[in-house]
């Protein structure tokens, strides 16, 4: 995007978050629902850090090489034991929902 505003092919007014999205690394996929971090590091280290916003983050003290099936399956029991909100409070998924039910 700087190489185009650089250029004249593009206005900074024109930037907005579509466009940033388009040109992020992944941006033809979804963003990921959960993300593992192995090693002991309880960071992201700015990786995929536009694609991570609702991403539930797992972090583990296991080292990549003996990262197995058993690990995952810790993973993918505590990420299905969250509440996904999204950004919103427990308070407001709760009232989306009485919202939907009486719709």
């Amino acid at each position: 995007l700087a190489e185009e505003v650089a250029a004249g092919r593009l206005q900074p007014q024109q930037i907005d978050e579509a466009l940033l999205a388009s040109r992020v690394a992944l941006a033809d996929l979804p963003a990921p629902d959960l993300f593992i971090r192995t090693g002991g590091d309880t960071r992201i280290s700015n990786f995929l850090l536009w694609q991570l916003a609702y991403t539930e983050l797992w972090f583990t003290e296991t080292l990549w090489p003996e990262f197995d099936a058993g690990v995952l399956q810790q993973a993918l029991d505590d990420y299905a034991g969250r509440e996904r909100r999204f950004g919103l409070t427990s308070a407001q998924i709760a009232d989306k929902a009485t919202e939907s039910s009486s719709a």
